[in-house]
């Protein structure tokens, strides 16, 4: 599938607003430690919201051997697959038409399928909970980084921003990490190109909307997630891979780095700097997860999401999780 130009990796471009307080959603406050966790954003006719936060536990590539390992039901409902461990319910065909963001978004919203008429346009953190770290190659030359159980590839709007006039796109095909080492998971297009396609969803339970962290000293426990995570000691948070790997194994009781779904998990859409202070604005962290394509190389994220592949050399954040 073809693509028009779009802003390639987020990265510099999401931390750079940090840097600078610019854009729609860098600029809103992050959750605070006790706050509410459900971010709302009304679509669909029946009511159905869209949630900045993973409200649920982020599920993980199922050849990882990692909790919560994705997990679909694509046979009650005809032409529906439903994420048995997010409970969101997503259009297993989401089609190859591409759209401006806002008729992605109107695309979704007038939906009426399978009975319902909830449907809406995913925020980016529930993109990214179909992200497969382990793509199908089942098409060597166009890896897919998204389960075969859709029939979905390439780009897709989310509802999440990136600053004013710019909107948020996973690409599942994780463009250009076969020929350098910028590829990211995320891109940022202008909202009046057609550049992405309608990857329409509904959430058939409300979110919660009590506080979503519990802090213990170096113990942040994320009551949605059901994931631990754990600052290492001050010489131990930054290193290359090998010396993530050993300062998480360090901590014991299964403490590992975590996956870069996990790690998104945590990062979007901005990291709580109440409950997790001293994190440099613009510092990647490692994930556990490797890049196929790029042999030697691991996903790395910072705050708000931005992504790239980092060979094992690269000294970046550690932070734990179990």
């Amino acid at each position: 599938m073809e693509f028009a130009p779009v802003v390639r990796s987020c990265a510099a471009l999401l931390i750079a607003c940090l840097v600078g307080a610019c854009g729609s959603d860098q600029t809103q406050p992050a959750n605070a430690a006790g706050s509410a966790g459900a971010s709302g954003g009304g679509a669909g006719s029946g009511g159905s919201q869209a949630s900045e936060i993973a409200q649920w536990p982020m599920p993980n590539s199922p050849e990882l051997g990692l909790p919560n390992p994705q997990t679909y039901d694509a046979e009650s409902t005809p032409g529906v697959v439903h994420d048995v461990v997010t409970g969101l319910d997503w259009l297993q065909d989401p089609g190859g038409v591409l759209y401006a963001r806002a008729d992605a978004v109107a695309r979704c919203d007038e939906l009426v399928f399978a009975g319902f008429d909830d449907w809406r346009t995913p925020a980016f953190v529930e993109l990214a909970s179909l992200f497969n770290a382990v793509p199908d190659t089942a098409a060597p030359l166009e890896a897919s980084y998204i389960s075969p159980v859709f029939k979905a590839a390439g780009r897709y709007w989310s509802s999440s921003a990136v600053v004013k006039g710019l909107g948020r796109l996973l690409d599942f095909a994780a463009d250009g990490c076969s020929a350098s080492m910028t590829c990211s998971i995320g891109a940022a297009a202008k909202e009046a190109e057609t550049i992405g396609g309608a990857f329409c969803m509904r959430n058939g339970q409300p979110f919660p909307t009590s506080a979503r962290y519990e802090v213990s000293g170096d113990r942040v426990v994320d009551l949605r997630t059901g994931l631990t995570w754990i600052t290492v000691p001050a010489d131990s948070q930054t290193g290359d891979y090998e010396s993530a790997l050993s300062a998480c194994q360090a901590v014991g009781d299964g403490t590992r780095l975590p996956s870069i779904t996990e790690l998104l998990s945590l990062l979007l859409p901005v990291l709580d700097s109440r409950a997790f202070p001293d994190w440099p604005v613009d510092a990647f962290a490692w994930s556990s997860s490797s890049v196929p394509a790029k042999p030697g190389s691991y996903w790395a994220a910072a705050i708000a999401g931005a992504t790239r592949a980092d060979d094992t050399a690269t000294h970046n954040r550690v932070e734990c999780v179990r």
